[in-house]
């Protein structure tokens, strides 16, 4: 069984009013749990750019990882959620922020 079909599966059966921060979690534990974490980071950038709100903010609470590998495609990330899905913007945003403290802005 493929981890996108797990993840899918946690998500459409999570229970009712579970706060995407939650299954972030257990997807990030995951991820430490599994001999190849960079599968359930890649279901994470896919679920970024899908018209599913609750998978866009679980992947935006994923806190392990950039969801994106240059501060340019996280800031091209974030302006596309803003428009979507406005009250993913702070969090979105958030990314390029983390982005500059670890690496300085505009690199």
């Amino acid at each position: 069984m493929e981890i996108e079909h797990v993840m899918n599966f946690l998500v459409e059966r999570r229970a009712t009013n579970l706060p995407p921060e939650a299954l972030a979690e257990v997807f990030t534990s995951l991820s430490w749990c599994l001999d190849d974490a960079t599968n359930v980071v890649t279901v994470a950038r896919k679920w970024l750019r899908l018209d599913d709100e609750y998978r866009v903010a679980v992947s935006l609470w994923m806190d392990d990882v950039f969801p994106a590998d240059s501060r340019q495609e996280l800031v091209a990330l974030a302006a596309d959620i803003q428009v979507r899905f406005p009250a993913l913007a702070d969090r979105a945003f958030d990314w390029v922020r983390r982005w500059d403290n670890a690496y300085g802005g505009n690199s």
